[in-house]
């Protein structure tokens, strides 16, 4: 039997009008944002970064692919 292909994901990171990227959620909820690329949680869904912007409301957020 063939295993069938998995979609390729598409990675992005998510940053703030403070060019700081989203790192993810601690303390019970509250969003968590640094300053070092490499802190950055790349997300693969972009419903995810749909939520990210209702619980930032009035912040703007970029979404940035990666390879």
């Amino acid at each position: 039997m063939a295993k069938k292909k998995q979609p390729k994901r598409e990675w992005f990171i998510v940053m703030n009008s403070q060019l700081e990227y989203f790192s993810g959620m601690m303390y019970g909820g509250q969003l968590v944002w640094c300053s070092d690329y490499n802190e950055a949680k790349p997300l693969d869904n972009e419903r995810k970064f749909q939520t990210l912007k209702y619980l930032c409301y009035g912040e703007e957020l970029v979404l940035d692919y990666i390879n």
